[in-house]
């Protein structure tokens, strides 16, 4: 289970969301999730549709680099 904290555009709410599976394509710029990444209020959204906090950011660039050992 991999969790990543998101913002929602609309509604603005952040929330903890479990993404599944990180994979991260040599020649896409955005990483690809397993799951889809759902806000509590607005169900299920896209990238373009909420953004990556802070604290997503770091909890993303962990991932990214343990899997590069």
């Amino acid at each position: 289970m991999t969790e990543i904290n998101f913002k929602c555009k609309k509604c603005k709410r952040y929330f903890d969301c479990n993404i599944g599976y990180i994979s991260f394509p040599s020649k896409e710029e955005r990483p690809n999730f397993e799951k889809n990444i759902i806000c509590p209020e607005c169900g299920i959204r896209t990238m373009d549709e909420v953004e990556l906090t802070e604290l997503g950011q770091t909890q993303l660039g962990e991932i990214y680099f343990s899997l590069l050992k």
